[in-house]
């Protein structure tokens, strides 16, 4: 299995990364003043912890798709908009590439191994409007 394609390597990465950075970067910041945004972030690594450790093939994949690919489009959508939180910008462009990429590659490999591609080899429903007539 390539490096790119191991979706447990990448939703480590990412969830060390997101509790020393977002949880110690944002408590080394702020404080405990900010406890709801301390503790959003901890919810979000403990998501990502157990994609990683207790799930396996085709559903941690999935799960990886589900939890990583709308913060690749919240990263996006902060960098392009120069959304703030905080006070702080959440996402300024130059920076924004890194997180971009890290919780990117969860995602495609998510996308990947998820089989999603594979789902239009399922057999079809057929509609048979006269199975429920009545008797």
């Amino acid at each position: 299995m390539s490096v790119l394609h191991n979706t447990k390597l990448w939703l480590i990465i990412v969830a060390l990364g997101h509790t020393l950075l977002g949880v110690g970067g944002a408590f080394a910041t702020y404080g405990s003043d900010q406890l709801a945004i301390l503790g959003f972030f901890s919810l979000t690594s403990v998501s990502l912890f157990y994609a990683a450790f207790m799930l396996e093939g085709q559903a941690q994949a999935r799960l990886a798709a589900v939890l990583c690919g709308p913060a690749v489009v919240w990263f996006v959508v902060c960098a392009a908009l120069g959304l703030e939180m905080l006070g702080d910008p959440a996402a300024p462009f130059p920076e924004a590439i890194m997180p971009i990429v890290l919780w990117g590659l969860p995602a495609l490999s998510g996308v990947c191994a998820g089989t999603w591609m594979t789902l239009h080899l399922l057999p079809k429903l057929e509609f048979e409007p006269n199975r429920f007539k009545q008797l």
